[in-house]
């Protein structure tokens, strides 16, 4: 195993999925209220439908993807404030 293959695994593949995601969403409509509705969304994708249904997600799998929806709206709103 190389060093590449170390660092993209499944789980480095799907916060990265999440994170740019959410960045074309809040980047398409830089407003305040789009960001919270993104994570309003997000909350409620990944701690109730992905509970519910979604086969083999333990809860660590939906708080890593919500971190991803997260750090996808933080690097879009930090892009449209300062660049």
């Amino acid at each position: 195993m190389n060093l590449l293959t170390r660092i993209v695994t499944p789980a480095f593949i799907t916060f990265n999925a999440h994170c740019w995601f959410a960045y074309a969403i809040a980047i398409t409509f830089p407003h305040g209220w789009v960001a919270g509705l993104v994570v309003m969304g997000a909350a409620v994708k990944e701690f109730y439908v992905d509970k519910h249904f979604e086969l083999d997600q333990s809860f660590l799998d939906d708080l890593r993807d919500f971190v991803g929806y997260c750090a996808g709206v933080a690097l879009a709103l930090a892009a449209v404030r300062y660049v």
